[in-house]
C-alpha cells in the first residue's frame, strides 16, 4: 500500500495527473479509509479540472485526518475545502474547528473576523457555527465573549422547579452519582436565576465549590450571578467581533513554526508549491527559531523542484547576507547551497562553501563526507583524459570555462537525480 501511494505522489509531482488519479483512486476502492488517497485523488482532480470530485474526496480526506488526530493533514484539507467554496458556513467551520484544535488562536480570530468583515455570511449563521464550535475554545475570555445563551435552554430552567431539583440533586449525590448530581446542582442554581432568586442561586454555588472545588464551570456560574440584573447580555454578533478584534494583538498560535513547516513539507510532497510557499511566508515573518532555518532550506528546494537552480541559490544567498543568525546556525543553509552547487556541476565553489561551514562547525560529519567527495570528483575531472583532436584544431578550441548559474536556465539536459536525503531536507 505504501508503495502505491509514493507511486501516486510521484506521478502528481511530475505532473502526470491522470495517471496518479488512476492509482489513487485503485487504492480507495481497496481501502475507502485511506485518507492519504484521498487527499491525492483531490489535488489530481483539481489539477485536472473537475472541482465537484475534488470537492467530495477532500471533505472525506478531512473527516478521516480529524478522526485519526492527523491535524496538519486536516488543516490542509479544510484549508482547500475553503479555497474552492470560500462562503460555504460548513466549511468556514471545518477550518476555525482546526485552528482552535491547533491552538491557532490567533488564525482562528483573524479568519472569523474576515468572514464577518466580507459579509460572507450572515450573522444569524455565523452565530450558529460559532455555537458548534465554542466548547473546544480553551480562552476563557474568548469562551464567553462567543458563547451564546440558546433560547430553548433558557425556557426549560423557566419550567424547571429549583427546590425539587435540589432535591433530586442532593439524593444522587447521597447515592454516589457524583457527575449526574453535579449536572443538577447547575441546572439548579440557573433555574434559581431564571426565577430571580439571586440569594439562592449563590447559596447553592458556595455548595457546589465545596464539593467540586476545581470544577471548570464554576467560573462562569459565578460570571453568571455576579452579572445578573446589572445588565442585558450582549446578542449582537458585531458588537462581539469588535470586541474580539481588540484581542487579537495579545493572541498567539501555538507552536507555529513547526506546525505551519511540517505543513509546507507536507503541502510540497503533493505539489502544492504555491501552497507551501504560504506557509514558509508565514514562518518568515517570526522570530528565529530552528524551524526558520529550516524553512529557508526548504523554499530552495522548492524552487530546485521547480528547476529554478537561480532562484534556489538566491534565496539561500540573501538570508546569510542579512546576518540574521550567527555562524553556526547558518552551516545547515551553507550545507544546502553546496549541495546545489555540486549538484549544478561547480565543484570548486562548492568545495569552498562545503569547507567554510566546515570550519563554523567541524563536528558536522555530513561536511567532512561532503568535501571528501567533492574533493575526489574535482580529482576525476582533472583526470578525465581529452578526446582526439587534431593539432591545429586543439589550438583554436576554448577551454570549457566552469558552469555558470545565471546560464543553468538555458541548459537543456535533464538534472541529476536528487537523493531521498535533498528531497526531504531534513538537514
Amino acid at each position: 500500500m505504501k508503495e502505491e501511494i509514493e507511486k501516486g505522489l510521484k506521478a502528481l509531482r511530475e505532473g502526470h495527473s491522470e495517471k496518479s488519479k488512476e492509482i489513487f483512486s485503485a487504492i480507495i476502492d481497496e481501502k475507502p479509509e485511506n485518507a492519504t488517497s484521498h487527499l491525492g485523488l483531490s489535488f489530481s482532480l483539481i489539477n485536472i479540472g473537475d472541482f465537484p470530485e475534488a470537492e467530495k474526496h477532500m471533505k472525506a480526506a478531512l473527516s478521516l485526518f480529524e478522526t485519526q488526530f492527523n491535524l496538519q493533514e486536516a488543516y490542509i484539507a479544510a484549508k482547500e475545502l475553503l479555497k474552492i467554496k470560500s462562503s460555504n458556513p460548513d466549511y468556514v467551520t471545518n477550518l476555525l474547528r482546526i485552528y482552535i484544535k491547533l491552538n491557532f488562536t490567533r488564525s482562528f480570530a483573524d479568519l472569523l473576523l474576515q468572514v464577518h468583515e466580507k459579509n460572507k455570511i450572515p450573522d444569524e449563521e455565523i452565530q450558529d457555527l460559532l455555537s458548534k464550535i465554542v466548547s473546544l475554545i480553551k480562552e476563557e475570555n474568548i469562551k464567553s465573549l462567543l458563547t451564546f445563551k440558546k433560547k430553548s435552554k433558557a425556557k426549560e430552567e423557566e419550567k424547571l422547579n429549583p427546590f425539587e431539583n435540589l432535591e433530586l440533586a442532593n439524593l444522587l449525590f447521597e447515592i454516589g452519582s457524583t457527575d449526574e448530581a453535579k449536572s443538577e446542582y447547575y441546572k439548579t442554581a440557573r433555574a434559581f436565576l431564571s426565577k430571580e432568586l439571586k440569594d439562592k442561586a449563590l447559596e447553592l454555588l458556595v455548595k457546589i465549590k465545596e464539593l467540586y472545588p476545581d470544577d471548570e464551570e464554576l467560573e462562569n456560574l459565578k460570571n453568571e450571578i455576579d452579572s445578573f440584573g446589572t445588565k442585558e447580555e450582549i446578542v449582537d454578533i458585531g458588537e462581539r467581533l469588535n470586541k474580539l478584534k481588540k484581542l487579537v494583538p495579545s493572541l498567539e498560535n501555538e507552536n507555529e513554526a513547526r506546525v505551519r513547516y511540517s505543513t509546507a513539507i507536507l503541502f510540497k510532497e503533493y505539489s502544492r508549491f504555491e501552497e507551501a510557499e504560504q506557509e514558509l511566508d508565514e514562518i518568515f515573518t517570526m522570530p528565529k527559531s530552528p524551524e526558520k532555518i529550516k524553512a529557508y532550506v526548504l523554499l530552495s528546494q522548492i524552487y530546485l523542484d521547480s528547476k529554478d537552480e537561480i532562484r534556489a541559490v538566491k534565496v539561500l544567498n540573501d538570508v546569510m547576507e542579512r546576518e540574521e543568525f550567527i555562524e553556526n546556525e547558518i552551516v545547515p543553509l551553507q550545507y544546502k547551497l553546496g549541495s546545489i552547487y555540486e549538484r549544478m556541476q561547480n565543484y570548486e565553489k562548492a568545495k569552498e562553501i562545503f569547507e567554510n561551514a566546515l570550519s563554523k562547525d567541524p563536528e558536522y560529519l555530513d561536511l567532512v563526507e561532503k568535501v571528501k567527495q567533492i574533493k575526489e570528483l574535482m580529482e576525476k575531472q582533472v583526470q578525465k583524459p581529452e578526446d582526439v583532436v587534431p593539432e591545429e584544431h586543439k589550438k583554436k578550441t576554448p577551454v570549457q570555462p566552469a558552469i555558470d548559474e545565471k546560464l543553468l536556465a538555458e541548459e537543456e539536459e535533464e538534472p541529476e537525480k536528487q537523493t531521498l536525503k535533498e528531497r526531504i531536507l531534513y538537514i
